[in-house]
């Protein structure tokens, strides 16, 4: 049953693309106008195809289809990805929708989970590459992944029957030779114990403000940090559906889906790097294994999952804090707060932007600022975080203002080289421990470092 709904999805995303790349009709060309003629009519003519050749002729579909995501990626890779052109992003997601397609028809009569695993993986790819614009784009996607996901668990049934029929016909054997075996002590799992930190110069912790307190607190015009105690705690994701659960949080995101993980203890070391890697893996081997080597450890940081997977949004509320009216206003940086040669511009964001963190204990994220007004909810464990205000900025040597780093502190404030940054000792601050159901406002402009405890 599952595999002929699949197929019905194959056929109705096929249809879609056509009526895109179709070029009597093509009412969205200048999304493609930066690919070449060439590019956009092989594409065309691949999905022509794949509603009339014979399963024999779909490899061959499948390598054109692969070509033109690699093609993509080239030019993904060209540009630094806010200026990456929309014809590129358009290209990948429509090419790696064909290719899933191709691999979905070449193995629907195969019961080969790896197969479709790789379907979710070239689905997901589109979804943490360009973000898949176009129309209907995401909803494609989904369908796709849904209906990939329905298949896995039948296959998994299968093999968890198949299981238990072959462990009752050996555990008569088992029983018999255990007592035989000699008893290899086992190793105790060695689990890193991060300090809790002595809390020298508290936040304001409050109740839930209303929003008239909240509106007049974040528009004034040295707004501060403070923590909203009791403001989350009734989301599912801290009450009916737990995402201190791991197993639920990791069946409810799905072991097989692909997102960006971060493996070094902080993006400002020299080993740091980033990873594309499925959920199961980082989960299990990186979550609940961490491992006691600051190399080893990995971080699923700043990630729109709720975009990736939108049935994760079921567990969160966005608090109505976050639809607050802001106004565009200069923030000056400095020890005397005047606008200048050292102020940045804000303006407000368009809509809520919601992103996730998820790591194991001793991730830090160095010191930096965020261009936004912040609510940093924690679900899950607890974290230790230190804000500066604007004022102190100039004590903690961020990076030049034109490289990658320009938001972020040149200092390492977990034992800092006070000879290289003197005034840094000097620096005023606030600190807490955030723990499951608080939710903790972060004013533009200050600077703050975060460390999983």
């Amino acid at each position: 049953m599952a595999s002929f709904s699949i197929k019905k999805v194959c056929n109705s995303v096929i249809a879609k693309l056509l009526e895109t790349h179709n070029f009597d009709s093509n009412t969205e060309k200048n999304d493609f106008i930066h690919c070449d003629k060439a590019t956009i009519y092989l594409l065309y003519q691949c999905l022509k195809d794949v509603f009339h050749v014979t399963s024999e002729e779909i490899p061959m579909i499948l390598i054109k289809a692969t070509s033109l995501v690699d093609y993509a990626v080239e030019k993904l890779h060209a540009y630094p990805y806010k200026d990456v052109p929309m014809s590129w992003r358009r290209l990948h997601t429509d090419a790696s929708l064909l290719k899933s397609v191709c691999e979905i028809l070449l193995i629907l009569n195969f019961k080969d989970k790896n197969s479709w695993k790789q379907v979710i993986k070239t689905l997901d790819m589109a979804l943490v590459m360009t973000g898949a614009p176009g129309n209907n784009r995401k909803e494609m996607i989904f369908n796709l992944i849904e209906e990939t996901e329905k298949i896995l668990r039948e296959l998994e049934q299968i093999n968890d029957h198949s299981t238990i029929q072959s462990t009752s016909l050996k555990r008569t054997i088992d029983d018999n030779s255990i007592k035989n075996i000699p008893h290899k002590k086992s190793k105790a799992n060695v689990t890193k114990v991060h300090n809790i930190p002595i809390i020298n110069n508290p936040l304001l912790k409050i109740p839930q403000p209303s929003l008239t307190t909240f509106a007049s607190h974040i528009t004034s015009l040295n707004p501060t940090p403070f923590i909203i105690d009791s403001c989350i705690s009734h989301w599912p994701a801290l009450s009916t559906r737990p995402w201190s659960n791991l197993d639920y949080l990791l069946n409810i995101i799905g072991k097989e889906r692909i997102v960006p993980i971060e493996i070094g203890a902080k993006y400002t070391d020299d080993t740091w790097t980033q990873k594309l890697m499925n959920v199961g893996e980082f989960i299990e081997k990186w979550v609940k294994n961490s491992i006691d080597d600051d190399d080893k450890i990995a971080y699923l940081a700043q990630h729109d999952l709720f975009a990736q997977i939108p049935r994760l949004k079921d567990d969160i509320m966005i608090p109505d804090y976050c639809f607050v009216d802001t106004n565009p206003f200069i923030i000056g940086i400095g020890d005397d707060g005047d606008s200048g040669s050292g102020s940045i511009q804000y303006l407000p964001p368009q809509e809520v932007i919601t992103n996730a963190w998820l790591g194991p204990k001793g991730t830090i994220s160095p010191m930096h600022t965020d261009p936004y007004h912040n609510l940093l909810a924690q679900v899950i464990g607890q974290k230790y975080i230190r804000l500066y205000s604007p004022n102190e900025t100039s004590k903690l040597y961020p990076f030049e203002q034109d490289g990658l780093l320009g938001n972020t502190s040149q200092v390492e404030v977990e034992s800092p080289d006070l000879e290289r940054f003197p005034l840094f000792s000097s620096a005023l601050y606030q600190e807490c421990i955030l723990k499951p159901g608080e939710l903790l406002y972060i004013p533009v402009s200050y600077s703050f470092i975060r460390c999983l405890l």
